[in-house]
Parts: C-alpha cells; structure tokens; sequence
C-alpha cells in the first residue's frame, strides 16, 4: 500500500484540530509558517493542505488576513419540476423558508450585435442582451447566471432591475408563461470568473446548469448559464404526478 502523501497527514491534522474544538468556525489558522513548525513539515507541504481544505469549504483565505475555519456547511437542496419554469419563485421560496436573505445582484448588462453568438445560443437572429447577475444568500454569493435575450424583449435590464426577481421577472413580464425547451446539469471546474463572483479557488467544483426557455408560442427567447457554488446548492428535479 503508498505511502500517505505528506500534505494529506498535515490536512487531517488540521481537520482533526477544527473536530476536536481547537479551532472553531471562525477562528483565523496559524500561519503557514506556524503550522509548518508545530507539525515538522515545509511551508509548502503545509500550503498544499491548506488548499485541500479549501477546496472542500473546510477553510477560506481572506486576501491580506489569512485563513479562517468556514462556518458549517449547509447545502441547500433546489427544486424544480419539470413541466414549468418556476425557478425564480422556486429558489427563493426555499430560500426565504429555510430562513436565508437573499438578492439577486446584476453584475452587468452588455449589448451583443447581432449574428455573433444567436446561433450558438439556439436564439432568434437580432442584436442581444447579456444580463450576469448573481444570487448573494445571507451576504455570499451563491450561484451567478448569464442569461441572453433579444434585445427588444427589454429595454433597459439596468434601470428595471429588481434585487427580487432579476433578469427573469423582467423576461418573464415581457413573454409571458414561459416554457422550458430543454436543461442540463452537470459539474465543472470554476474558472477565473467563477472564483472572483463566487469567492472560491479556481478549480474547486462547482454546479453548472445551462438551459433554453421560449415563450408562449414556442419560440426560444432566453438562455441561461448558471454556476453554482457545489458546497451550497444541490439541484432536485421533480417530476408532476
């Protein structure tokens, strides 16, 4: 049987510690240089662990400060049926139920010209919006969208914007019932981007759903990239009796 890598030993150190009580959620970590020397082992060794249990959500880094024990993990399982597309109803009534503040954050609103992603995205021809926002839960960012639309569906994202509702309450106003051509859900690796909206370490995993929605007629009208931080959402699919 291998040996334990040296890093491995010196992360479950440090789990141990936070399990038994030494160091309680919240409480900044010795430095690196520290830990290094109580536990016998280089500074390196000590900062791959540290970037184990980060990826986890054990800890976090906090640029200039250090790094503290996360406070316990609560992922929180979102439903949606299949037949509708309720999601911005359906998140934040969980949300709000399991006693969570949220908002919904624009992050910007770029004008796309015409003929340069439509196709790709399965939208009718015509310039575009892109809308990103993000869904912050009791001051985090959970999850952040970007979402394209025919730019005549609605005028100004920016000045309309509801912290409630977003990008959706906006579409969903102009088209109507919307319905749901097709969805995926899958896991990836977060980007550059995904680490600075979420505040996590590029790499970590994170929940991707991507998605189609058109309007009344049928006609595509819509689509949807959301990143989801995977140590705080959970997708449930539900299916109507």
């Amino acid at each position: 049987m291998a040996e334990m890598p040296l890093y491995e030993r010196v992360r479950q150190a440090i789990v141990s510690s936070i399990a038994d009580g030494t160091y309680l959620p919240g409480d900044r970590l010795p430095s690196e240089a520290r830990l290094a020397e109580e536990l016998g082992v280089n500074r390196l060794t000590v900062r791959r662990a540290i970037e184990e249990l980060a990826r986890a959500g054990v800890v976090e880094s906090r640029q200039g400060s250090g790094t503290y024990v996360s406070a316990p993990i609560v992922r929180l399982p979102l439903s949606q049926r299949l037949s509708t597309d309720s999601l911005v109803a359906g998140i934040t009534a969980q949300i709000s139920e399991h006693g969570y503040t949220y908002e919904d954050v624009l992050l910007r609103a770029v004008k796309v010209p015409a003929g340069r992603l439509n196709a790709t995205l399965e939208l009718p021809p015509g310039p575009l919006w892109r809308v990103d926002s993000a869904l912050v839960v009791n001051g985090t960012a959970w999850m952040w969208s970007s979402s394209w639309f025919p730019r005549d569906l609605v005028a100004d994202p920016e000045g309309n914007w509801s912290t409630v509702s977003g990008v959706y309450g906006q579409v969903n106003a102009a088209i109507g019932e919307p319905k749901p051509v097709w969805r995926t859900i899958s896991a990836d690796a977060a980007t550059m981007q995904d680490a600075e909206v979420l505040g996590v370490r590029v790499g970590t995993p994170i929940l991707a759903r991507e998605g189609l929605t058109a309007n009344a007629a049928g006609d595509p009208v819509l689509h949807v990239c959301r990143r989801a931080r995977m140590d705080r959402v959970s997708y449930v699919l539900r299916y109507d009796a």
